[in-house]
């Protein structure tokens, strides 16, 4: 059983270690590369790239929701407000999937990572993208 267990934890650290992070606590798996910090993007174009990209050997990449991307916020951190663990850290505004009820047409959330606050804004304008990729585990 012990052989089983390290045989997962070493090959779930080598599938997530080069470009993504696995979040225990969630079940989703963050991009974590210089994408990360070099991309920007409008919110349609965020929302294709993270369909269309091909990552640790992954298809299935999405852009996040509001709620998904508050869990890998840290409350306790500024400048980022990011959880521990992460390689690439950028106090950055970052696109969600999460429309603005008021206006869904022209606005989206976004959310920063200098001190974790969120705001809509418009889908035109060009900002960070961090995809996610498997279930929300409440």
């Amino acid at each position: 059983m012990r052989a089983i267990m390290l045989m997962l934890v070493i090959s779930s650290t080598v599938l997530f270690a080069a470009s993504s992070k696995l979040d225990d606590k969630t079940g989703l798996v963050w991009q974590d590369n210089q994408d990360v910090a070099t991309i920007e993007k409008s919110y349609s174009e965020a929302k294709e790239y993270c369909q269309n990209l091909k990552l640790d050997g992954f298809e299935d990449w999405r852009l996040p929701t509001l709620r998904e991307a508050y869990t890998i916020v840290d409350f306790t951190r500024d400048r980022p407000a990011l959880k521990n663990g992460f390689d690439v850290r950028l106090e950055e505004r970052f696109w969600t999937d999460t429309l603005f009820v008021d206006n869904p047409e022209k606005m989206a959330w976004r959310l920063s990572m200098s001190y974790g606050e969120a705001e809509p804004y418009k889908k035109a304008r060009a900002y960070r993208v961090r995809c996610v990729r498997g279930k929300f585990v409440y």
